[in-house]
């Protein structure tokens, strides 16, 4: 089975009022922040009859609305990353790794940066061949580093630092069979020439990596010059790239694993996005701004490209906000994408979009899903500034239990729920 993770970060909620992903300070009061407030039907059997289907709602530039997360369980505990192809779970505190076998439910300490230089982990990778990958530090002026747990678990190798900012658990890596694509994140310090924009790319599954892309700076009004997201493609067998802020802003590409780039019309051109997500018949962005939704390319065959930046409809789902404010109220944050099958392109994508701190009277995170890029389905929706919306794990097949995790796992104590993932797709 082909298979494809989806990590950048970060993800967490979605559907009606029901509260979600982890804490911002310090709440995590169920009475207030995750009262179950859903009204539409669920379906909890992959044989029920087509009479038993909710009735659809939304479309027409959208999301659809008639299918909800069946939640099972809802808690407060810290700050889950990643799920492997066999469902361990693993997570960060401080300078631990964590792992758990019961999805979260109870962990041990896998392995402790303790004592080493700005080790705190920041993200955990780990591809299916079981290397356990963690990037830690890089919050402080020396950059990240990508480090190699060692099977014994009691020493790590240091495989690539970067110059400047760290890896972020909610947004800008990936990882697909043996190819693994990291980029660091940070606020740019243009005084300095300082900026979080290295991509680096390891193609023998995490031994080794090496930097492929550093964009340099086109605009010094613009906020920052830093990568947002990575994605390989495997339908095109193809990285892309997307950068920030406003006139430093542009969608790279490349078909031959970082040897060459292709971008798209003059930088700052292209909208803000922080997610790319590449389906069988068309490639999709999750938005860094208003109006907050899906941008969509569909593309001729995997040898397509896009010429111009308006190629991608914008919006071509657009989220539900407050009409009477024109300012971001969310953005895309880690996705969550498996391919079963590359030549029918079944496939299954969770992208959570959370609020942005930025904005004071934004609060709703949502979760959209799709199996084809183009119909987009909101399945789950908190309504509170108490959750933040980061990081979603799983399902691991479109078929059996297809078991998720929303979590906040980049504020507070972490909030996570344990749900199951309707089948909306038949």
């Amino acid at each position: 089975m082909d298979r494809r993770q989806f990590i950048a970060l970060s993800a967490a909620t979605t559907g009606s009022s029901i509260a979600l992903a982890g804490c911002l300070g310090s709440s995590g009061d169920e009475s207030e922040s995750s009262e179950d407030t859903t009204t539409g039907d669920r379906e909890s059997n992959d044989t029920d009859s087509e009479a038993d289907q909710p009735e659809p709602e939304g479309g027409d530039g959208e999301p659809y609305y008639h299918y909800d997360l069946e939640v099972h369980d809802k808690r407060e505990a810290g700050q889950p990353v990643w799920v492997d192809q066999n469902g361990r779970v693993y997570g960060r505190d401080g300078p631990r790794v964590l792992v758990s076998d019961d999805w979260w439910q109870t962990t041990e300490v896998l392995y402790s940066f303790d004592g080493k230089r700005d080790g705190n982990v920041q993200t955990i990778i780990v591809p299916d061949n079981g290397r356990v990958i963690a990037a830690v530090g890089g919050r402080s002026e020396e950059g990240g580093k990508v480090e190699l747990i060692n099977k014994d678990r009691t020493d790590s190798e240091t495989l690539y630092q970067f110059d400047y900012g760290r890896v972020s658990n909610s947004m800008g890596h990936v990882a697909y069979e043996d190819i693994i694509v990291i980029s660091c994140y940070k606020l740019s310090d243009y005084e300095a020439g300082d900026h979080g924009n290295e991509v680096i790319l390891s193609t023998d599954g995490g031994k080794s990596f090496e930097k492929v892309l550093e964009p340099s700076v086109n605009s010094t009004e613009a906020a920052n010059n830093h990568i947002h997201d990575v994605e390989y493609d495997p339908y095109a067998e193809r990285i892309w790239v997307a950068v920030g802020d406003h006139g430093n802003s542009q969608l790279y590409w490349s078909g031959d694993l970082g040897k060459s780039w292709s971008e798209i019309d003059d930088r700052g051109d292209i909208t803000m996005v922080t997610q790319v997500a590449a389906f069988k018949d068309c490639v999709v962005l999750g938005s860094d701004g208003t109006p907050e939704g899906i941008l969509r390319w569909e593309r001729d065959g995997p040898n397509d490209v896009p010429e111009e930046a308006d190629d991608f409809e914008r919006v071509h789902v657009e989220i539900e906000t407050d009409p009477d404010d024109d300012v971001m109220q969310m953005y895309a944050r880690r996705r969550w994408h498996i391919r079963e099958d590359l030549e029918t392109g079944r496939e299954l994508c969770l992208m959570p979009f959370g609020y942005s701190p930025m904005n004071d009277s934004a609060e709703d995170s949502v979760v959209l899903a799709s199996v084809d890029g183009d119909e987009w389905y909101e399945l789950y929706r908190t309504e509170t500034r108490e959750i933040l919306l980061t990081n979603v794990m799983g399902p691991l097949s479109m078929d059996g239990d297809r078991r998720t995790i929303v979590s906040d796992s980049n504020q507070g104590d972490g909030y996570q729920i344990d749900a199951t993932v309707p089948k909306f797709w038949e």
